[in-house]
């Protein structure tokens, strides 16, 4: 088996699970461009803010177990086209991660940013 390989397909998850981690455990206090969750709706007011960084971490934690199952599962089932899934599954986990994240603000603001 090629180790090197498992270490490049593991290391994607490990980064997503560790950001998560350090991001439930740390999250940004303020509104600011360089760190959490920012989107143009979860920039609009404070507490949005600050339920759309817990919705993150969250949502870094849960992919990053799901990108280390499938991870596990290419590289012993179809290692030869592992990487080049493993980039897809990692887009698609990100752009259902931020649909997720975004309709969760949507159910509990409205468009004022008042709590619903």
């Amino acid at each position: 088996m090629d180790w090197e390989l498992l270490v490049g397909l593991l290391l994607t998850p490990c980064i997503f699970l560790v950001c998560g981690f350090l991001w439930s455990k740390y999250p940004p206090k303020k509104i600011n461009y360089f760190y959490g969750y920012r989107t143009r709706r979860s920039m609009s007011h404070q507490e949005i803010w600050d339920y759309a960084n817990s919705l993150g971490a969250f949502m870094f934690i849960r992919l990053g177990f799901a990108l280390a199952t499938i991870s596990l599962i290419l590289y012993f089932a179809f290692p030869d086209n592992a990487m080049m899934v493993m980039l897809f599954s990692t887009l698609i986990g990100i752009g259902v991660g931020m649909y997720w994240c975004e309709t969760k603000l949507n159910s509990k603001f409205d468009k004022n940013g008042n709590p619903k």
